[in-house]
């Protein structure tokens, strides 16, 4: 069973403060004066310290301080012993206390701050803040799977504004880390790592102005990639042309702030009412929502016409659209068969690198209504419309 992440950390704490040292040094005393008491005692006819667990006893109620009075030294050698760890039980019980509290004490201003270290694993981390990240929170809350995933919120929000969220958001299983998270220490800080999903927000929190969040985007972006190559990056843009660099860094989803705002006005001049069809859709209520489904493995080679009725049938859904995935392809598999010395250096390197090098990676095709008789693939996901989560 695999200690919880915020154990780990005290207990990184606790041996950085070398509390494990001074509680040594504690049990060594007891056992100590546990031995003498039993050897200057055990031939007293008065005494009732008669075994070594007597002594034991004695040193353990003596230097916590309870006193039960039930086990006491008679020879004036045990009560020289009595009076040793009288003062140093004092003084190390002191220490242990006090390395405790200070500890424990740490750990609250730091995570008050934003400053500890996270140890996590397939969470996800949310950088930057603007007006649309108490949405993405949301959503994530309300149309996240039954286990909320723990989210990880790198900004440089002040702490009054961080407290304000903390009381707001108070149920959801999040984290607030103080930092730039164009920086490596902070991502790693966040444990990147190990991270499920990265979403880079357009930031507007701190100092930061909105006129460089593009530019902030991009090297965060790089970076992230740089450190975990695995994650799913999802970006958003404030000016398209910025596109092309996060297409180069591998992001995996980008999201242009108002990209299609054109069509939507335009839609509202020709088709009145259609823009509130697209606000039902994509808004937080308990109406009808588009998600992405999977689709079970038994419809696969199916025709969309079977699936659709799958979907109605089972789920009160509409299949709207399937969303096709084109596995990447590693560049190992490239690679011949045979044993030349080129093929055997590259392949070496790529297994002491323990990295998957990608020729080329993830692509989502995005079919909308495809025709009855298409015919349903191994990489496909559906497009619902469902109620509530569905």
């Amino acid at each position: 069973m695999s200690i919880p992440s915020k154990i780990k950390g005290h207990i990184r704490m606790l041996r950085k403060e070398r509390f494990f040292l001074i509680a040594a040094l504690t049990m060594a005393v007891i056992l100590l004066c546990s031995a003498a008491i039993f050897y200057f005692e055990y031939d007293e006819a008065e005494s009732s310290i008669r075994s070594v667990w007597d002594g034991i006893w004695w040193a353990v109620v003596t230097i916590s301080t309870v006193g039960y009075g039930d086990k006491v030294p008679s020879s004036g050698a045990g009560r020289i012993v009595a009076l040793g760890l009288m003062v140093s039980g004092v003084f190390l019980l002191s220490l242990v206390t006090a390395t405790i509290a200070s500890v424990f004490v740490e750990q609250k201003i730091r995570e008050g701050k934003g400053l500890e270290t996270i140890r996590e694993k397939d969470h996800i981390v949310l950088c930057g803040w603007n007006r649309h990240t108490e949405e993405v929170l949301l959503w994530l809350h309300t149309y996240g799977s039954q286990k909320q995933p723990h989210i990880i919120l790198i900004s440089e929000l002040s702490i009054d504004e961080v407290d304000n969220l903390k009381l707001k958001y108070g149920k959801y299983n999040l984290t607030f880390l103080r930092g730039n998270f164009v920086n490596e220490e902070v991502l790693l800080r966040a444990d990147i790592g190990r991270a499920q999903i990265a979403v880079i927000m357009a930031d507007a929190s701190g100092t930061q102005g909105r006129e460089d969040a593009d530019q902030r985007t991009i090297l965060s972006s790089l970076t992230i990639k740089s450190l975990a190559p695995q994650i799913k990056v999802i970006a958003e843009l404030v000016h398209s042309e910025n596109r092309s660099h996060l297409e180069r860094a591998n992001v995996d989803e980008i999201i242009v702030r108002g990209e299609h705002i054109g069509s939507l006005i335009a839609s509202a001049v020709s088709y009145p009412g259609l823009p509130r069809v697209f606000s039902q859709l994509l808004s937080i209520d308990d109406g009808a929502n588009l998600t992405r489904a999977e689709i079970p493995v038994h419809y696969v080679g199916k025709t969309f016409r079977e699936l659709s009725q799958f979907f109605r049938e089972s789920k009160k859904a509409i299949l709207v659209g399937i969303l096709k995935e084109r596995e990447s392809i590693k560049l190992e598999s490239m690679l011949s068969d045979d044993t030349s010395v080129i093929d055997t250096f590259i392949r070496e390197k790529i297994r002491e690198s323990k990295k998957e090098l990608f020729y080329k990676k993830e692509h989502m095709k995005v079919i909308i209504n495809p025709g009855d008789e298409d015919i349903i693939s191994k990489n496909d996901y559906a497009v619902i419309l469902s109620r509530g989560q569905g």
